[in-house]
């Protein structure tokens, strides 16, 4: 049961709810920069780019998660997040984020007419999130 120095707070992807916990705050990657959840935080609802996700846990603890865009939804019962994908630290495969890192920038680089800028930026956007949440665990270590 959350206290008042904590909130329920929950992250649902289209195929699974996918954490469940409270939280002292949570860090989100906004469309407009960074932001910030407390406990009492007013209803909103925040736009989300892929990036990583931070939480701290009652413990005090900090737990690092990908998340590839999506909704932020605040509530005076919950809070929860809406994205497409969620990736834990053990989950992301480091190699793999690097090389499409690497072919997104490729993409942006030649500057083609056939292509998809918008979707070689997200990709871009993604595998950074990735990289960068599990460099934060390494360190976490």
């Amino acid at each position: 049961m959350p206290d008042e120095k904590t909130f329920p707070f929950e992250i649902l992807t289209l195929q699974k709810a996918f954490l469940r916990t409270d939280a002292r705050f949570v860090i989100a990657p906004g469309q407009e920069g960074l932001f910030e959840i407390l406990p009492g935080h007013a209803p909103y609802v925040f736009a989300l780019k892929p990036g990583p996700l931070q939480i701290r846990q009652p413990d005090g603890r900090d737990q690092f998660i990908a998340v590839g865009g999506g909704f932020l939804v605040v509530q005076a019962e919950r809070t929860s997040l809406m994205t497409r994908s969620a990736e834990l630290p053990h989950e992301i495969d480091k190699d793999r984020a690097r090389r499409a890192k690497e072919r997104a920038e490729q993409r942006l680089a030649e500057r083609a007419e056939s292509v998809d800028t918008a979707r070689a930026q997200a990709a871009l956007q993604r595998s950074l999130a990735r990289l960068r949440v599990a460099d934060y665990a390494a360190t976490e270590k």
